[in-house]
């Protein structure tokens, strides 16, 4: 789902941009206000990582990590736009059709060896195989035409596609490129969940399980070198303790709850050592229902249920107000949004009349609905240690038991539950979900993409929502696009294969000794250029600069 749009293929599209490295310059003679060469960052991941292989990488959390490892195609600005990023500069054809692409001679993997056209190719083979279950990435080319994609040299590839695809250069930023001669050998779904040799700015040191992860900067990077010297990340997946562990300076940055930020943000002895930061970003929350499911496969009980969702207490309980009611699968920053698609309205008298309009009776008068002698039970799957899930979960449960539904609440470390969703093992779940530039929802809503082919993870299927995706995907005209999208908006409301609840505004805490954080009005801290590559702390700030931390690998 990339956002950046090419607005027209009349022309031949070319971009271009040197890269310079930095010259590593002295403490002693640098201004203190100036960014200052090395030091350790040490910053804090909600969830384990399940991977490091970019092709078959499932999370936000894995690319939080591997965008360090691993350059893209293209990198997204902060105003996400296509920018170089393996690629000096492109030409895209008239008809859409063919992209070439002309790589930086000066690029090189982590193991010495040059990048080369053919380590593209590879990598988009690997997320075209079926075999694969690239899941987060291969909706994305299911267009290509791997048998006209070629590399010409070692440095210019040229992308040939079955069909013009608007958003279709965006999504070249989830081409994080492997090299070939590694990444060719054993099993490629399991054996470099721990390892990795990427062209990125960082080198692996070592993978803890459940643990850290430990990276360092290359000092033979081919492009612009980042400032620092070591990342490491801790997974922390408690909110509270990775709270707590910010405020002692143990982590460096982390995502804080809507409670942390009402009571602490203001604080003066806080804000003298933390900056806070709160924005929105293409993200919201949903109620994720199992479209197969017995129960759940009719839309008029997911309809009813929705209307239990409390939405304006949990905006002002659980957010503190800091929070956007959702309607849909497009936030209101979207140009795809539709303003006139209402939020469904917290009515459980009503879900109770419809429940029992279709069947759904008190039959035994033991407090439960039930039809055809089976009750209507849900179990509702939450991650363990997030501080908005399970008070989410338990007021949509003390809501539901009112009008005879049964909500069981199940409580899951965020890998194993994302496992068991794309399993189709479940009934519902409590997800957040980032989106990506451009608001093409192919991956998330169109039937083709049901795991593990896609991340169509609730199982939906419209012929008419598919018709919509496919005709948005080619049209160019952005005004007929945005039509496109505004009655799709209307169809998937009308559906619920999730019920959309909100769009918290996310805040963050971070370490006034980290200097260079900017933000991106729609991706936040991370995942644009130079994004977290320009971050730095001062010579005398270094707190973290431990042995362990800068470890070598062994």
């Amino acid at each position: 789902m990339r956002r950046t749009l090419i607005a027209a293929f009349t022309f031949i599209l070319a971009v271009s941009c040197s890269r310079e490295a930095r010259t590593p310059v002295s403490p002693a003679v640098v201004d203190e206000n100036a960014p200052q060469e090395g030091g350790t960052l040490i910053r804090r991941l909600s969830t384990e990582v399940a991977t490091l292989n970019p092709v078959v990488a499932t999370s936000r959390y894995d690319r939080l990590v591997m965008n360090y490892i691993f350059t893209p195609v293209v990198y997204f600005d902060s105003e996400l736009r296509c920018i170089p990023g393996l690629a000096t500069r492109w030409e895209i054809s008239s008809d859409g059709l063919i992209y070439t692409f002309h790589l930086d001679p000066k690029a090189t993997f982590s193991d010495g060896t040059p990048v080369r056209a053919s380590d593209v190719l590879f990598t988009l083979k690997k997320i075209v195989d079926p075999a694969v279950e690239a899941s987060q990435v291969a909706g994305e080319f299911d267009k290509i035409d791997i048998a006209q994609t070629r590399a010409v040299d070692d440095h210019t590839l040229v992308v040939a596609f079955k069909e013009a695809f608007a958003p279709q250069l965006a999504h070249f930023n989830d081409v994080l490129v492997l090299p070939e001669h590694v990444y060719s050998k054993g099993d490629f779904k399991t054996a470099f969940n721990f390892n990795a040799v990427g062209s990125g700015p960082y080198r692996l040191v070592r993978r803890s399980e459940d643990k850290d992860i430990v990276l360092e900067r290359r000092e033979d990077y081919w492009g612009k070198k980042p400032y620092l010297k070591t990342v490491v990340f801790k997974t922390i997946v408690d909110d509270n303790t990775a709270w707590n562990a910010v405020k002692r300076g143990d982590v460096d940055e982390s995502q804080i709850s809507a409670d942390v930020w009402m009571m602490s943000s203001t604080r003066p002895e806080l804000q003298k050592m933390l900056d806070f930061r709160r924005f929105y970003y293409l993200a919201y929350n949903t109620i994720a229902w199992n479209n197969r499911g017995p129960i759940l496969s009719d839309k008029r009980v997911r309809l009813a249920l929705a209307k239990c969702v409390d939405m304006k207490s949990m905006i002002n309980n659980f957010y503190h107000g800091t929070a956007r009611a959702m309607n849909g699968p497009f936030t209101p920053d979207q140009w795809a949004y539709n303003p006139n698609v209402p939020v469904i309205e917290f009515d459980p008298l009503t879900a109770k009349r419809e429940l029992n309009a279709i069947g759904w009776l008190d039959t035994d008068h033991d407090g439960v609905l039930d039809k055809d002698h089976k009750p209507l039970k849900i179990e509702l799957l939450v991650t363990s240690g997030n501080s908005a899930s399970l008070p989410f979960a338990q007021l949509l449960e003390s809501e539901l038991k009112k009008i005879g539904v049964v909500l069981t609440i199940s409580q899951m470390d965020g890998t194993a539950m994302l496992q068991r969703i794309l399993a189709g093992n479940f009934d519902s779940a409590y997800l957040a979900w980032d989106l990506d530039p451009d608001p093409d929802p192919y991956p998330l809503l169109h039937s083709s993409q049901w795991p593990p082919h896609g991340q169509n993870v609730v199982f939906y299927k419209n012929p008419e929502a598919d018709a919509l995706i496919d005709a948005a995907r080619k049209e160019f005209n952005q005004s007929k696009r945005v039509d496109i999208y505004h009655k799709l908006h209307e169809v998937v409301a009308a559906d619920q294969p999730y019920t959309w609840t909100m769009q918290p505004s996310v805040k963050w805490a971070i370490n006034r000794r980290v200097h260079g954080a900017k933000e991106s009005k729609l991706y936040g801290l991370f995942l644009w250029y130079p994004g977290e590559f320009d971050w730095w702390i001062p010579v005398n700030e270094r707190t973290h600069d431990t042995p362990a931390a800068a470890a070598k690998p062994k």
